[in-house]
């Protein structure tokens, strides 16, 4: 076999009919330094690999984690809305945590983030986080809002729930006292649902102002969104056009 001695690629070769036999012949040009680059981009691209690995599995984790909770929430059935609202979440949620390891691969003096049941800032009660936003914006855009984030606006089932939000609503709330959460009835008067379409079993509406009573002032939509109120510590129909700050919600990762 006749070769010739420098080459770059280890893949480029042809094979060419001899007499005697076969012989390879390999095509190069400066192959010592592509091979060393190949081997340290192989490397990188392995490391990076271990990471995406590691972060399918908290996914995978995370809609486990969905399904059972949603089984196990008293009065919330486990329907295709309420489903595809927690594999939304949880799609969400990794592709953020992709996006930000990805980030560190091309900086590695970067400080990584501490691995925590809730993101960095979310308001830990029981097995969920809770996010309250800065901004302020309607029902729908704050709904649409809370999705780009992988969580959703806060469906509050429990009375622990409702008095943890309540309470750090008054705190961090000033001025502001008014805090969307997930619950409206714009697609049917009166049947009042949460965003992953559960009816409302626990209820927090304000009876001092016979909430909720689709005010005439909330125009010829009504009042269909619900926000929590912090001085009232009660729930209120307003009209979705409201602006007002909001109260995001995500189910936390177990770590353990």
């Amino acid at each position: 076999m006749e070769e010739r001695e420098n080459y770059s690629n280890l893949q480029e070769f042809t094979e060419e009919p001899a007499t005697g036999g076969n012989r390879l012949i390999l095509q190069h040009n400066n192959g010592s330094q592509g091979l060393k680059r190949g081997v340290e981009c192989l490397r990188s691209r392995t490391a990076l690999l271990v990471l995406i690995g590691f972060l399918a599995s908290i996914c995978v984790n995370i809609i486990l984690t969905a399904l059972l909770i949603g089984r196990l929430v008293p009065g919330a059935p486990l329907d295709s809305s309420s489903l595809g609202l927690k594999l939304n979440s949880a799609q969400r949620r990794y592709i953020l945590l992709c996006e930000d390891y990805s980030a560190l691969g091309r900086s590695c003096s970067k400080t990584v983030k501490q691995c925590r049941e809730c993101p960095e800032g979310w308001l830990h009660v029981g097995d969920q986080c809770y996010h309250f936003s800065n901004n302020k914006l309607d029902w729908l855009k704050s709904r649409d809002s809370c999705a780009a984030m992988g969580s959703h606006l806060a469906i509050l089932h429990t009375m622990e729930q409702h008095d943890a939000l309540e309470e750090e609503a008054k705190n961090i709330g000033g001025f502001d006292y008014h805090f969307w959460i997930g619950l409206s009835d714009l697609e049917k008067e009166g049947d009042w649902r949460w965003v992953d379409n559960t009816t409302l079993q626990l209820k927090y509406w304000d009876q001092w102002s016979s909430e909720p009573n689709n005010h005439q002032s909330g125009g010829e939509h009504g009042e269909d969104c619900a926000t929590l109120d912090s001085h009232a510590k009660t729930w209120f129909d307003v009209p979705c056009e409201n602006i007002y700050k909001r109260i995001c919600q995500m189910d936390a990762i177990q770590l353990n």
